[in-house]
């Protein structure tokens, strides 16, 4: 993260901790990410320089004015007004890590070839939990470059069960056998 990314992620959360509104804002601030992440021509819209900042207000107070809290509209309304409404998505993702830390959560990034369902999910949440002693928070990444299987990254730790590290593994144990 950027500086700019982490003075706006740390003053926003630090209000939702002063109304006591942490959950609330970070579930606010999931949805708003999954919408300025599939949607791109918005997200264009809302970043481009040529359209004003009352234009792209009146955009916003036309989509969230209903759907978000106050605080988490007028929190847009000021990125539009500072012209950074480019940083929202990396302030969005310094806002969740705020939140993990505040709630003790663990990321734990799992990449597989295609997404998982909610069940394998729900059962690789648990058992991470139970593995690590923590709240568990999973993010999926689809890599194709895997072949098949899953590689799990929580902080510095990587779990790799994943098809292209086993065979990378069998080619570094037949270089070391000796004919």
């Amino acid at each position: 993260m950027g500086q700019v990314d982490t003075v706006y992620a740390n003053a926003i959360f630090e209000l939702a901790k002063e109304e006591n509104k942490v959950e609330e804002m970070n579930k606010e601030f999931k949805d708003l990410y999954e919408v300025f992440k599939s949607e791109n021509d918005l997200r264009k819209i809302l970043e481009t320089p040529v359209i004003s900042s009352k234009e792209k207000k009146d955009l916003l107070d036309k989509l969230f004015k209903d759907e978000v809290s106050k605080d988490v509209f007028n929190f847009m309304k000021v990125l539009v007004d500072k012209d950074r409404m480019n940083e929202f998505m990396r302030i969005s993702e310094g806002f969740f890590e705020l939140y993990r830390k505040e709630s003790n959560i663990l990321l734990a990034e799992v990449y597989t070839v295609e997404e998982l369902p909610e069940n394998i999910i729900a059962s690789l949440t648990d058992k991470l939990a139970e593995l690590t002693g923590s709240k568990i928070e999973i993010k999926q990444i689809v890599d194709d470059t895997l072949l098949g299987g899953v590689k799990i990254k929580i902080g510095s730790r990587i779990i790799d069960s994943s098809i292209i590290n086993k065979l990378n593994n069998l080619g570094e144990s037949l270089r070391e056998v000796s004919l």
